[in-house]
């Protein structure tokens, strides 16, 4: 992905004096065309900017936006994982309830026992079959990201 620029400010967040957060443009360009391509595909970064760029710094900030964008999915992974256990758990012992009260108590209410602990048995299987797909996707989205290769290039009719 070829990415132009005039100005090195334009990579950058502009409320960031430290220059260490990238841009939110930057951010959107890059995670739009990521989507475009293969997960398999090497995503190779080129910089194309009419003056000097730092490139260390550049390549600093990039490395901690992917850095922090997987920290982010982790911890969603954590809370995903949490919250199946946490509805198979309530299911379970929904489903055990209903089966040793069976004579004990009214139908209707079994039945309802019974209902609410098939849906968060359902609920957790959602979860692990849907939801942790899709967290693990953008993993390998964001592992994408930070093993591309970031190039630079000066382009002097960009003045």
């Amino acid at each position: 992905m070829k990415i132009k620029i005039e100005n090195e400010n334009e990579l950058y967040n502009s409320f960031d004096n430290f220059e260490e957060t990238l841009s939110e443009d930057l951010i959107s360009y890059i995670n739009n065309k990521s989507e475009i391509s293969s997960i398999k595909e090497k995503e190779d970064i080129e910089i194309i900017s009419a003056k000097k760029i730092d490139e260390n710094k550049f390549k600093k900030s990039f490395e901690k936006y992917c850095d922090e964008q997987l920290i982010l999915i982790n911890r969603q992974q954590k809370i995903n994982r949490t919250k199946q256990i946490g509805m198979l758990i309530v299911g379970i012992v929904f489903i055990i309830f209903s089966i040793l009260l069976t004579d004990k108590i009214n139908i209707i209410i079994l039945e309802i026992i019974s209902t609410i602990g098939s849906f968060s048995i359902w609920e957790s299987a959602n979860s692990w079959l849907l939801q942790s797909k899709a967290i693990k996707f953008n993993k390998l989205k964001a592992m994408k990201l930070k093993n591309s290769e970031i190039k630079f290039e000066r382009d002097l009719q960009l003045q």
